[in-house]
């Protein structure tokens, strides 16, 4: 099996994040999307604390019944910060034989080296990057690895941080996000705060 590995805090998940990993999986020809939430990320803030059950509950809700995705909780059960390094190890004893591709943005790419174990992490993983609006990292990339694939996705300038801050001003965010997803956080009063 090809499984997409797509991780983030998904904060609240939104379109930008689903039109680019329904691209990246029929473009790459891949079996599966594999959304990983994080518990505690090790290289950004989490903006409002929120639990990550909530997190996992909206990623789940926003793929329900979506052929060709799933939502894992090997980040938010784990104790231990979110290394990406562990998880990919873990889903390779999950899905033994599979060929794991690590979906990250630019912005994460050029930061990679920073990263617990990333020599050990590319030979593990096949890398696509995903373009970012205001990012171009391929100048940060070595030159002929052949391991970094470069996703032609489109740049969709939404982003988690903005649809917060609409809810929390009270302000539309409809058609940013799938309505199950927003109507969850609504309920729950989760960006009101």
């Amino acid at each position: 099996m090809k499984l997409g590995i797509f991780g983030g805090t998904f904060n609240p998940i939104h379109y930008g994040h689903l039109i680019n990993a329904e691209f990246i999986r029929s473009e790459f020809a891949l079996d599966m999307i594999m959304l990983v939430p994080a518990r505690r990320p090790v290289h950004k803030e989490l903006d409002g604390e929120v639990p990550s059950r909530d997190r996992y509950r909206m990623a789940r809700l926003a793929v329900r019944g979506v052929r060709g995705y799933d939502v894992s909780r090997i980040e938010i059960d784990r104790d231990e910060p979110s290394y990406t390094i562990t998880t990919v190890r873990s889903l390779m004893s999950l899905y033994p034989g599979s060929e794991l591709f690590l979906i990250i943005g630019e912005d994460s790419l050029a930061e990679m080296d920073s990263w617990r174990e990333p020599g050990r992490l590319r030979e593990l993983v096949n890398l696509i990057v995903m373009r970012r609006p205001g990012v171009d990292a391929r100048r940060a990339a070595p030159a002929g690895d052949g391991s970094v694939a470069w996703a032609d996705n489109p740049l969709i300038d939404i982003s988690s941080s903005a649809i917060r801050e609409r809810i929390r001003s009270g302000k539309s965010v409809r058609y940013m996000l799938p309505d199950r997803v927003l109507h969850y956080a609504l309920k729950k009063g989760i960006y009101a705060r």
